[in-house]
């Protein structure tokens, strides 16, 4: 993108910390009913610390947004093959939130998918097209659309 200060999600950081938190304090809280152990003994943090680095590296891994760019002589050719593959994804096109420049489409699924899912934000530009979203989607867009 030429403008790199345009930021669609959160990144690794935020991502591993939002996971890393809410799994470290559920873990204590459930470890110390369930284990029937008080607080003070240390015991059920140091099992909230190790369960929140697991899912915060996890959720940070699969979840934080990446971008992915590619150069496309026919922006409107590659364009429709993208829209294709989202459709098979089960996203389709909905209008752009307030706050978002005129040259970004955003895509997400419908109904219970958006809950878990996100949205995939594509910016069309000189030459390029860059796709945005959850790193496990644009994974999986990467394979598709350099198959």
């Amino acid at each position: 993108m030429s403008d790199r200060t345009r930021q669609f999600g959160p990144g690794f950081a935020s991502t591993f910390m939002y996971y890393f938190v809410s799994t470290a304090f559920v873990t204590t809280f459930m470890a110390s009913r369930v284990l029937s152990i008080t607080i003070s003994t240390g015991l059920p943090q140091q099992l909230g610390l190790v369960t929140g680095l697991f899912a915060g590296s996890l959720g940070g891994y699969f979840n934080r947004t990446i971008e992915f760019s590619m150069t496309a002589a026919k922006p409107a050719k590659v364009m429709k093959e993208l829209e294709g593959k989202l459709a098979d994804m089960g996203y389709k096109k909905v209008e752009a939130p307030r706050g978002l420049d005129d040259d970004v489409t955003v895509y997400e699924r419908s109904a219970i998918g958006r809950l878990v899912s996100g949205k995939v934000y594509v910016v069309l530009e000189d030459g390029s097209v860059t796709i945005a979203s959850r790193a496990v989607h644009i994974r999986r867009l990467r394979k598709l659309l350099e198959a």
